[in-house]
């Protein structure tokens, strides 16, 4: 399988697609990587994110592209300490995470991608291949089967990121092999990635990376209970998270006093976030708590300061998952006083209610709430007490 220059130089780009048709100007951008121009580089970088992976997206130019990087960085052809390794480490581990993803499923994508489309992709008109669903489908497939099938030469490269100078290249190469390991045909590697991880968890020098290195233990499969001690409120927050340790006792217990007590600070517990967190750790905690805490009464401290650092954009992460928690049977009917105080919280709130924002009014009518602060205050007692 073809890497680094060979790649670039041999790979039949125009009969391969990114988001925004023909990658066909993938190659300029790829060869940008290797030059001293830092306007084209920010630009190659841009390109990996928005055409080559659109919105998690894969295209048939995905996996070819990662072959191209992946011999450059181990080829030496991008020198090791060049800052753009750490975010072509992290655009392989997008690609990482796409092929566990994508793993299980490898023989319907085979079965699918088996049709002839050959025809459409040499068809002047490039859109004509997304006309005919079957074939759209076939293309989207073959991209998967692609990151699959790259996964093998990424993995080493992805390990060599372990020993790179940069926390922040070390965090996105941990979160790639983790993700390869976890596929069928590099499984056998989990055993000895666990053992670096560890060291490297055990040796970091800031809580940033030790957290980063701590989610990867735990999305490994390991059980991460040592860090629940850690002096860090960020590392035993990372540790609770595990899914080893979804239920256990503790690991609950962190989480809800992190959100109860600390849910305005966790975000600046954190310097850089790991790359697991790419939005505000609350959201993470909160998809925990909602997923394993069948009981509302208990999580009822922790939803409430929840919805004191929530925004009308947060809907969909923070109090709206809680909302639905606190209302489960979907009916609206308030059975408790843990429910009442959650939804007055809300109520208190005046920034949360805009009628024209679909994403908070869908919340509500999961719940089986109406999305009208007046009428929500009425049903907790709180009618006069608007301000």
């Amino acid at each position: 399988m073809p890497t680094g220059l060979a790649a670039l130089e041999h790979t039949d780009w125009g009969r391969l697609y990114h988001a925004y048709g023909r990658a066909t100007d993938t190659p300029e951008h790829l060869r940008a990587l290797l030059g001293q121009q830092e306007a084209a580089r920010r630009h190659a970088i841009a390109h990996l994110w928005s055409a080559i992976i659109h919105q998690g997206t894969p295209w048939t130019a995905t996996a070819p592209t990662a072959l191209v990087i992946a011999g450059l960085l181990r080829d030496g052809a991008i020198d090791r300490g060049d800052p753009i390794w750490a975010d072509l480490l992290a655009f392989l581990a997008a690609i990482a995470e796409l092929a566990q993803q994508a793993d299980s499923h490898r023989e319907e994508l085979e079965g699918t991608a088996a049709l002839d489309i050959e025809m459409l992709i040499d068809d002047e008109d490039e859109a004509a291949i997304f006309e005919d669903e079957e074939a759209a489908e076939a293309l989207y497939a073959r991209a998967l089967l692609g990151c699959i099938q790259a996964a093998p030469v990424l993995m080493p490269v992805l390990l060599s990121g372990l020993e790179h100078p940069s926390p922040r290249a070390r965090a996105n190469a941990a979160m790639g092999a983790v993700d390869l390991a976890r596929t069928e045909a590099l499984h056998g590697q989990a055993q000895e990635l666990e053992r670096r991880l560890l060291a490297l968890a055990r040796a970091a020098p800031t809580s940033d990376e030790r957290s980063a290195h701590v989610l990867a233990l735990g999305s490994l499969g390991h059980t991460p209970l040592a860090f629940l001690d850690d002096a860090s409120p960020a590392v035993r927050l990372c540790a609770a998270l595990a899914p080893s340790l979804a239920g256990h006792p503790r690991a609950t217990g962190e989480l809800l006093g992190a959100l109860e007590r600390h849910a305005a600070e966790i975000d600046g517990w954190f310097t850089e976030r790991p790359p697991q967190l790419p939005a505000h750790p609350r959201f993470a905690v909160v998809a925990r708590l909602v997923e394993q805490v069948r009981d509302f009464a208990q999580l009822a401290e922790a939803a409430i300061a929840a919805v004191e650092v929530g925004t009308l954009h947060s809907a969909d992460f923070d109090w709206g998952p809680l909302l639905r928690a606190a209302f489960s049977a979907g009916d609206g009917q308030i059975a408790s006083e843990a429910q009442r105080r959650y939804l007055a919280a809300l109520v208190r709130r005046a920034e949360l209610w805009n009628p024209t924002f679909g994403n908070a009014s869908l919340q509500f009518r999961r719940a089986g709430l109406p999305y009208d602060r007046e009428a929500c205050a009425r049903l907790v007692g709180a009618a006069g007490e608007l301000g």
